[in-house]
């Protein structure tokens, strides 16, 4: 028992670390013996279990989506929940860079896209979270209408489309910005993003 809590506290400490480093310096600046040395562990203790840069990144990009995903899960649209507008704002809200956690990961975000183009386990996991959060979306966007929060006519599937678009660009557009950057334009984006998707 004690070897497989060592596991999952290392693999935890690796994560942080990795999440430190992106948001300093990018996803470029991490690499096996900075993780190390972040993390305060062995090199070789690190390298059994992540013996490349690309293992390191598949496992942030693992540990990123499990992150956002359980964020995300706890703002619910339907009866008695937010509208499907308040749950919009919410979910795009909760992606600007208002803290060094946030950065980093649109951080990785950005590097796990260009990644995608030439790394075929990238380019798969991503491709199954779009297929996840287009379904998702729909749903959401079906009942929706349902409820008339919709403007009439609008098809379900084109606007969850256009939301996985604009999320995307989100999260690129958060990657780019400097620390200290105004989110006021963002969040504006925010607002008319809902308006234009609502009634």
């Amino acid at each position: 028992m004690p070897k497989v809590v060592d596991r999952q506290n290392r693999r935890r400490s690796v994560a942080e670390a990795i999440h430190r480093i992106a948001a300093r310096e990018g996803i470029e600046g991490v690499s096996v013996r900075l993780v190390a040395a972040e993390a305060g562990l062995s090199l070789g203790a690190v390298q059994r279990e992540f013996p490349t840069k690309d293992d390191l990144l598949r496992f942030a990009l693992d540990a990123s989506l499990e992150e956002v995903a359980a964020r995300f899960s706890r703002i619910r649209i339907g009866p008695a929940q937010l509208s499907f507008a308040e749950g919009l704002r919410a979910v795009l809200i909760d992606l600007l860079p208002t803290d060094e956690r946030r950065r980093a990961q649109a951080r990785i975000w950005a590097a796990f896209y260009a990644r995608a183009a030439v790394d075929a386990h990238f380019a798969r996991v991503l491709a199954d979270l779009d297929t996840q959060a287009r379904e998702n979306l729909a749903a959401a966007l079906g009942y929706a209408r349902e409820k008339g929060e919709l403007v009439q006519g609008q098809d379900p599937e084109a606007l969850a489309e256009l939301l996985l678009v604009i999320i995307d660009g989100f999260w690129l557009t958060c990657a780019r910005m400097p620390e200290d950057a105004p989110l006021d334009t963002l969040r504006a984006a925010v607002e008319a993003t809902v308006a234009l998707i609502g009634r």
